[in-house]
């Protein structure tokens, strides 16, 4: 699928502000059978923003861009780019442009430049995400392996 005014373009440090209320915004929902305050879900937001951050970043290092449709940012993309193989480590979208066929366009992207890298795309999708798990699978993912939360998927070169 082509979204002619979509692109991307490398997270720089005045994106912040943004990148901690996209995950906000992704992250609440989990909590909403808990009785938090505003301020103890923020607290608890918080740690796991910092947590995802660091991990990402020392194991994934580069990849990390902010998701644009006319110029606006609208969500953010982890791709890790290695020389023997691609990691689709996140997509997430602000509520307002999911199911709009941005995630889609952005996956085809990836199976696009890894098929042309000769490496094979990877991704790590939970298995309570059935509607990403059914994305991945139509747009070419089989299933490599999966454990009781996460299913491992991949498209081959």
């Amino acid at each position: 699928m082509t979204i002619p005014a979509l692109s991307t373009r490398p997270v720089a440090w005045q994106d912040e502000e943004f990148l901690w209320a996209l995950f906000k915004t992704v992250r609440s929902a989990e909590f909403a059978h808990v009785p938090l305050s505003p301020a103890a879900l923020d607290r608890i937001l918080e740690v796991q923003y910092r947590g995802q951050k660091m991990s990402y970043e020392s194991q994934y290092a580069g990849g990390h861009d902010i998701i644009l449709l006319d110029g606006v940012p609208v969500g953010r993309i982890w791709l890790f780019r290695g020389a023997e193989e691609r990691i689709l480590v996140d997509i997430s979208l602000l509520p307002a442009y999911r199911n709009r066929g941005i995630g889609g366009a952005l996956i085809e992207r990836a199976i696009a430049a890894a098929r042309a890298a000769g490496v094979p795309l990877r991704s790590s999708v939970a298995l309570s995400n059935t509607g990403s798990l059914r994305l991945h699978q139509r747009l070419g993912f089989r299933i490599a392996g999966q454990d009781d939360v996460y299913c491992d998927l991949v498209v081959e070169p």
